[in-house]
């Protein structure tokens, strides 16, 4: 069965991680990618390698896998004739030009945009920027970690602030927002293929991390605004009572989504053995528990640690309210909802050693899950010589190519 986008060609110049999941992604969905990297390897291959503890290698790196595989790597420098050269023999035959290179380095290489567009008028020219291509940070370095976590509030008004006053900010997590910032810039190329073939025309389709961010984080950011003024952040008691976070007998943390609020009232003063609590003025409205919340939330604080987290969740099932335990990232890949769905699959990689990694969250009919395999990412500059061949260059151009540094292999550059 052909998958959706057998057929369009995508090649990307990238680095680190939301340029290279929009590649991967679009790969799993069956375009296929060539990624040109420096003859130095993307800097994310060496993020993966060099996680302490060290445990991963070149020859098992699926910190870099994951957002990489299923891609041909050919190394190039774009900074030589020979290397320009034959990026625009590639770029003649591809739908899709995907890159995160700052706006500068694209104008410096004579690839931006408006560098392009005239001798590649079908071309879909697929951007992430960090903070978009205008205004005073347009061209300082970006990454989710600042751009999509810590410039948008997150990061500082996530915290809890503790009985004393104080608080710690939350500390970002890595490759998150790239990943959304994929997800946005997927849609868009999709669109844009779209509209090509009504049009035949290509266009610029761009996803800002920070933009992205905004978004994402829309119901905190109006919240704050006139009239609301909601100011965070704020201690336990105010977050989302009834719902929130409680910890339990054993230790463990219970999550549990407001939602529908009158309704989850009722369902957690019933769990509690408290179902009057749903019915007593003091809690009955949202103004009243704003009212009362402190002695609202140490009632239920007081309530879950009289039972385990199981427990809890068991009852939470039976009352059909919507409750996790917190989870680690550890526990991911022994969790009996994720193996049974085939949300993680063991990957095999070049050292003989397997792993337990996600899988690309796509599920369609024309894309089977036995089809959804991650086969780990080639060596930096693996598939050059092949790729170079199947454009048209000579053995004898891609040997000179090796030797005067424009292109590089594993294989050596004499």
């Amino acid at each position: 069965m052909k998958r959706p986008l057998e057929g369009i060609r995508i090649l990307e110049l990238s680095t680190f991680v939301a340029a290279p999941v929009t590649g991967r992604l679009l790969s799993d969905l069956g375009a296929s990618v060539i990624k040109i990297e420096a003859p130095q390897g993307d800097t994310w291959r060496l993020t993966g390698v060099n996680y302490v503890p060290t445990h991963f290698s070149a020859d098992e790196n699926p910190v870099f896998d994951i957002y990489n595989a299923g891609k041909k790597m050919i190394s190039l420098n774009l900074k030589t004739e020979d290397g320009k050269r034959a990026f625009h023999r590639l770029l003649q035959d591809s739908d899709v030009f995907l890159t995160n290179t700052r706006e500068a380095g694209l104008r410096r290489l004579g690839i931006s945009y408006d560098d392009l567009r005239k001798d590649y008028p079908s071309l879909i020219y697929a951007q992430v920027t960090g903070f978009g291509r205008k205004g005073p940070d347009a061209d300082i370095p970006a990454f989710d970690t600042t751009a999509f976590w810590s410039r948008t509030g997150f990061m500082h008004d996530m915290a809890v602030i503790q009985d004393d006053g104080s608080y710690v900010p939350v500390y970002p997590p890595s490759g998150v927002g790239d990943s959304v910032t994929a997800y946005v810039l997927i849609i868009q190329i999709l669109a844009a293929l779209m509209d090509r073939e009504k049009t035949g025309k290509g266009q610029r389709v761009e996803s800002c991390l920070y933009h992205t961010g905004i978004f994402t984080m829309g119901t905190m950011q109006i919240q704050t605004q006139r009239p609301f003024g909601r100011k965070y952040p704020f201690k336990r008691m105010y977050h989302s009572l009834p719902g929130g976070y409680y910890q339990c007998k054993d230790g463990e943390y219970l999550f549990i989504a407001t939602g529908m609020v009158q309704k989850l009232m009722g369902q957690m003063s019933q769990a509690i053995g408290r179902p009057e609590l749903a019915s007593d003025p003091r809690y009955a409205t949202a103004e009243a528990r704003s009212a009362h919340r402190e002695e609202l939330y140490n009632i239920f604080r007081e309530a879950f640690l009289t039972k385990t987290v199981d427990e809890w969740l068991a009852i939470a099932k039976e009352l059909d309210f919507a409750a996790v335990k917190y989870m680690s990232f550890a526990d991911i890949s022994e969790d009996e909802q994720a193996l049974a769905n085939g949300f993680l699959e063991d990957v095999t990689f070049r050292t003989g050693r397997t792993e337990k990694m996600p899988r690309a969250p796509f599920h369609m009919e024309s894309i089977p899950e036995s089809e959804l395999v991650t086969v780990p990412a080639p060596l930096c500059g693996q598939d050059t010589e092949e790729v170079l061949s199947s454009v048209g260059f000579s053995k004898e151009e891609i040997q000179r190519m090796k030797e005067n540094g424009a292109a590089y292999s594993p294989s050596g550059n004499n």
